[in-house]
Order: C-alpha cells, then structure tokens, then sequence
C-alpha cells in the first residue's frame, strides 16, 4: 500500500506518458471479503497493479477485466461471485459478492486527477463522482472539493436501469508526530509507512534523531520540546504521540499539544505518570475536558511489553482513531 497522494501522483505520471490506466474501486460488498467499499487499485497496460483491492483470484479477475477495458477503452462496473472454494484462495471465510467498478482514465482525464492531487495537498478531502449510462455506456469521472458536495458516509453507489453514480470521499493520511527517537519511537516507525501513514520526528538528542534509525521519515527535528511549536507546524488533521525519555518532557509536549489541538494526542503512562502529569496540567489553566482528551496510557490493552509489542499496540490504536 502507498501514500494516497503518491498513488494519484501515479495515474498523473502514466497519463503524462499517454500510458492509459484503470481505476479500480471496490462500490459493494456483501458476505465475507479481505477488503471493504472504498478499496482501490490502479491497473497498468502491462497488467502490472498499484495498490490492492484484496489480492488473490478477486484480485486476478479485476485485472483481466481491466486489461479489456484498457483495449477497448471503456469502462464498467462488474459484478464478482466468489463461491467457497474460490474465497478461500483470497483467505474468506465464505464466498461474497463483490462488485468493482473499473474507471478507463487517459489522458483527457489529466486536469481532474490534478484537482485531486492539488487538493491533498492543501490538506483538504475531495470526492470522486463516477456516474454511468447504461445506453451510451458512458461513465463521467470527476474529481469534487468537499465543500462542493456533502456526502453522509463514506461513499454512496444508486443504480437503476439508466445507469448509476458512485460517490466515495478521499482524504490524505494524518501525518503521526513522534515525539522521542528511543526504542518504542524506532518500532512504532518501522510499521508506519506500511500503513500509508507519514511520521516526523521531534527530537532533543541529535544522536537518536537521525537516519540510521529513522529511514523513512518525512522530517527529522532536532529541537528542544520547549520549542517545538516555533519550528514544527502539526495541523488539527494530524497525530501527535508523546514518547520522549522522560514524564517531564512529556509534559512539556503535552502542554503545547494541547494548545494546538492535533486529531490524536496520545502519551505512555502509568497511573503514577498520569497523576502527575494531570495535576500539571490543572495548574497549568487546562480544564478537565482538555486533559481527558489525551490518551494515556497510549495503545489499544494487549498486554504489550517489549518496544515491538507496545508499539503494535499504539499503531493499532492510531489505525482505529483513523477509522472513525
């Protein structure tokens, strides 16, 4: 799996190459199925693919039909049973139906897949709009700003005997903030990138904030935590996990964190920690809703002791915080 923004970076560069791509989106799923509504893939002319869509004979049949497409240069929205013995090649537990809409884009395509991209930039979400005629067979794809259009759920799919419209937000990853660069920081970097999440590190000690340990960081801040907020702008969308070498400079993390407001705060803590950590806070002028609003201690409870399995836990906790 890639950065949103790479994965639309993808489709602009084929394009620019007059190499025409499919986009392969998962609208419906119903019964058991290794990924959910929203699951997209790109399909190359040479069959290779960016992304998945679940992997396996799923997997494989999407990119055949798309081949054709890609031929033909069409669209369409197909429909994939997959009975016991064929879900169990792609690890379901019993057969689903399944229905993918492969997206022809060439490229004519080019200026919406540049809104796209200009949007996750910015940091703003946007919609994709794909709304189909069943007599012309012609499928209209067009890139939406959020503000232009709201939409309730997720994604939204109408067909009637005309035709039909597929509706599905997009949104750029929350950047995770790792404040420290020990142990627990290291683990919790390696699981990140293949998660599609990007992570910076904040750093005092020049000796830990560094390459070697974090290779695939989008920054590297060595600061003081004190000034951290003069150097590093973290926006509301955004993680921020405080794991520094001790619960005093936790709390000075903390104390800006919380006048920034980031999506996720979380922090390591014991109930000895988070006393004293709450009572600064207190004295400090913060309120009880504003401190309960961090999560500490940090992670979803699996019993996690060692660096490898405490930083499982906060991964799976951002993941879930990410979800909602």
């Amino acid at each position: 799996m890639i950065r949103l923004k790479d994965f639309w970076q993808k489709i602009k560069a084929e394009l620019l190459t007059d190499k025409d791509v499919v986009l392969a989106l998962i609208v419906e799923k119903k019964g058991s199925a290794p990924r959910g509504v929203g699951a997209h893939m790109l399909i190359l002319q040479d069959g290779t693919t960016v992304d998945t869509i679940g992997g396996g004979i799923l997997e494989h049949l999407a990119v055949e039909k798309a081949k054709v497409n890609l031929v033909q240069k069409k669209s369409s929205i197909e429909d994939f049973s997959l009975n016991n013995k064929t879900a169990a090649q792609i690890g379901m537990v019993c057969g689903g139906q399944i229905k993918v809409l492969l997206q022809y884009l060439n490229k004519k395509d080019l200026p919406q897949i540049e809104t796209a991209i200009n949007l996750l930039e910015n940091g703003q979400k946007f919609i994709v709009k794909i709304a189909w005629k069943n007599q012309m067979n012609e499928f209209d794809f067009t890139i939406l700003a959020k503000e232009d259009k709201e939409l309730k759920h997720k994604s939204s799919l109408e067909i009637n005997a005309d035709g039909g419209m597929y509706l599905e937000k997009f949104k750029q990853n929350p950047t995770v903030y790792l404040f420290g660069g020990g142990y627990v920081a290291q683990e919790v970097a390696k699981l990140l990138p293949d998660l599609e999440f990007d992570y910076a590190i904040i750093e005092e000690r020049g000796e830990f904030a560094n390459k070697k340990y974090f290779p695939k960081a989008r920054d590297i801040i060595i600061t003081q935590y004190e000034d951290f907020s003069s150097k590093v702008k973290i926006a509301k969308t955004d993680f921020a996990v405080a794991i520094t070498s001790g619960h005093e400079k936790d709390t000075i993390v903390l104390e800006q964190l919380l006048k920034i407001k980031p999506a996720y705060i979380g922090a390591i803590g014991s109930r000895h920690k988070k006393a004293y950590v709450e009572k600064y806070l207190q004295q400090h002028g913060f309120d009880e809703a504003q401190i309960k609003s961090i999560v500490m201690p940090i992670g979803i409870d699996i019993k996690a002791e060692t660096p490898a399995e405490i930083a499982i836990s906060i991964v799976a906790q951002l993941i879930q915080k990410r979800a909602q």
